[in-house]
């Protein structure tokens, strides 16, 4: 049965995330980092689905991920982004999000103090390629 509103379930994602269960997917499925971002988690708009950012140790287990968290939440419009090897900007967006899971202290804040500088590093090119399809 699914929730109607993505927001209830980040909150029980956010729950998931405080009793250990969250955690013991993230471990088992090899995950690194897990983040909520978009408008579900920002609280802004209308939030028709709940975005989340996953980056994995190995492989990615997409599918199982999805599963998993549909399981958690309760809710099946989950929109996923990998972050390994993702856009500049996609990166420092879903890891400005709310933080769900980080597989060791410290992973979550470094990965995203590194988005945050590559896309500051790299916003030059972006504008170069905006001015070369002008």
């Amino acid at each position: 049965m699914a929730v109607p509103d993505a927001r209830a379930a980040l909150d029980r994602l956010l729950a998931a995330a405080g009793d250990g269960r969250l955690d013991e997917l993230c471990e088992r499925l090899g995950v690194r980092v897990l983040a909520a971002f978009g408008s579900a988690a920002s609280g802004g708009g209308e939030a028709n689905d709940l975005d989340i950012a996953a980056g994995f140790l190995g492989s990615p287990r997409v599918l199982e991920l999805i599963d998993g968290l549909v399981a958690l939440s309760g809710y099946d419009r989950i929109d996923l982004a990998i972050l390994d090897g993702a856009d500049p900007v996609l990166r420092s967006e879903a890891l400005t999000g709310t933080p769900l899971f980080q597989h060791a202290p410290g992973v979550f804040a470094t990965e995203q103090m590194a988005a945050l500088a590559e896309r500051r590093d790299t916003e030059w090119l972006r504008r170069l390629d905006v001015e070369a399809m002008r």
